[in-house]
């Protein structure tokens, strides 16, 4: 796969981190946030909002910022996490150990697809929405998944939003952490790179080049947060991530 994509617009939300100056301020000395992010949603319902966990707000907040600069209202939505709503499985996991009735509604809002359902009826959007789980390289997934409906779409400037989002581990699952932990959500909002102009390529490779480590690709960020680094940071041209039978590699270009 080598299909550059530009990166039209963004948004990224994380404790202590929401606006774009914010962002590009953390990218110059990046850290993993800590802490709880306080959010409001004013623009959904007070009914809908009830429903929401806090993951399901970040992401959605930072979908909506995002689709206020896309073309068209309806677009393709690619939902990309590692874990998903896992406070909302895990409850329902007690529950039933408990042999206490499980609530439907529950079980709904727990699904790794309950986030992009819920905002899909939100903004009343019929467009393929797609929700996106892969271990250790979860943007990975995201950006396969939204380059291949670009692909697919038959209309002149075709437009997907991508949403990768993640949170801590509730504190029973907390050993199963093996990157830094931290509750974050980005969105951006990807289309063909045009002739002539700066875009992304991913790229997968089986295995890696001679003399480069793949361990090399490890960071302090959660590997979400390490992505949204690479594409904010104009500075930084390349980002490796290796994985079990290979490795992903991420490159900043101009064609």
């Amino acid at each position: 796969m080598r299909s550059a994509f530009a990166v039209q617009a963004w948004a990224a939300i994380a404790p202590g981190l929401q606006s774009q100056e914010q962002w590009l301020r953390w990218a110059e000395a990046p850290v993993s946030p800590v802490g709880d992010t306080e959010i409001e949603l004013p623009h959904v319902p007070a009914m809908s909002r009830r429903r929401l966990g806090q993951l399901a707000k970040l992401a959605i907040s930072v979908a909506d910022q995002v689709l206020l600069h896309a073309r068209g209202a309806d677009i393709p939505v690619v939902w990309a996490s590692r874990y998903g709503d896992a406070e909302k499985t895990l409850a329902l996991l007690r529950s039933q150990a408990l042999d206490e009735p499980l609530s439907p509604t529950a079980f709904g809002l727990s699904v790794h697809n309950a986030v992009g359902a819920q905002h899909s009826i939100l903004r009343g959007m019929r467009a393929n929405s797609v929700c996106v789980a892969s271990s250790h390289c979860v943007p990975e997934a995201g950006v396969v998944e939204a380059v291949g409906l670009l692909s697919d779409m038959e209309q002149e400037s075709p437009e997907v939003l991508l949403v990768c989002y993640d949170g801590r581990l509730p504190h029973d699952y907390a050993v199963f952490h093996d990157e830094p932990a931290s509750e974050y959500a980005w969105a951006a909002l990807l289309a063909p790179c045009p002739a002539g102009s700066e875009g992304f390529v991913l790229q997968a490779q089986d295995c890696a080049p001679q003399g480069v480590d793949p361990a090399a690709g490890a960071s302090a960020l959660p590997h979400g947060l390490d992505v949204l680094h690479f594409l904010v940071q104009a500075q930084r041209h390349s980002l490796m991530r290796g994985h079990a039978s290979g490795q992903w590699m991420w490159e900043r270009v101009h064609v």
